[in-house]
């Protein structure tokens, strides 16, 4: 079963979806087998990919028994990267997917999903409520999503406070993959003290080296419902999350190296 990534934000519109479409984009280009799968009620990782053009079928039909897991499935084109919307909840399936979470049926449907892949980026609602709870109970790790902004960064702890409580009473195995700040400006002195305080009073691994800046280019390629990658021209802006998925495949080589066991080691052969 491949590794189970929720893409989460305290607050909205820091780029979460465009975070989840474009990281999962690049670890397929780097060969991983890459299932994405919208964990928002909102339907954001659809209206990213214009997966309607494929099907109008989701999470939701399947808990709700109007289709199987595999039918659900879109892959795209090249055989690449694989998307699952959430469907098309009505008001009152909505609080059955809430449901669905709390029960651990939404849980064992995305750990069924999951395997065949080498990850499964979870795009999920901002905020902490119980449906995101919920996806990080299932998932090994959380990358957080935020702007260089007070309120953003303000909002962290918070964050960090609901990893630990499922890490302890849900699922010991929740890692914190780190931080990504999007929108970044290193132009501005205001943004760059802004950020200068924040890394030094948390530790440096909290966040990710790699930085996504602010470009027009990814809203064209929201528009046009592709990652950015694929525009022509667009290699330039696609380029830090090539970065942010080396960087992510570099933390779990040694997070494995620091569980390692030196006395278990008997050479290649």
């Amino acid at each position: 079963m491949g590794r189970i990534l929720t893409v989460a934000s305290q607050k909205g519109g820091v780029g979460k979806t465009t975070t989840t479409l474009n990281l999962g984009f690049s670890l397929s280009r780097l060969g991983s087998r890459v299932l994405l799968i919208d964990g928002d009620p909102q339907g954001g990782i659809a209206i990213a990919s214009n997966l309607k053009k494929r099907t109008q079928q989701g999470l939701v039909d399947v808990l709700q028994g109007r289709c199987a897991a595999a039918d659900i499935v879109m892959t795209t084109k090249d055989q690449a990267l694989s998307i699952v919307g959430i469907g098309h909840p009505a008001p009152e399936e909505v609080f059955a997917l809430e449901d669905a979470a709390r029960d651990g049926r939404l849980g064992r449907l995305i750990r069924e999903m999951a395997e065949g892949f080498d990850y499964l980026l979870i795009d999920a609602p901002a905020g902490i409520g119980g449906l995101v709870a919920a996806l990080l109970e299932v998932s090994d790790g959380a990358i957080l999503v935020a702007v260089p902004r007070m309120l953003s960064l303000k909002s962290l702890p918070s964050f960090f406070a609901l990893t630990q409580w499922v890490r302890e009473n849900r699922h010991a195995g929740l890692g914190l993959e780190g931080v990504v700040l999007t929108m970044t400006d290193e132009s501005s002195e205001a943004e760059n003290a802004l950020r200068n305080e924040f890394r030094g009073s948390l530790p440096d691994e909290i966040f990710f080296r790699t930085q996504i800046p602010a470009d027009q280019l990814f809203e064209t390629a929201s528009n046009r419902a592709i990652p950015v990658a694929m525009l022509s021209g667009g290699q330039r802006a696609a380029k830090p999350y090539l970065d942010l998925a080396l960087e992510l495949k570099e933390r779990e080589v040694l997070h494995s190296k620091e569980g390692a066991d030196d006395d278990a080691t008997v050479g290649l052969f």
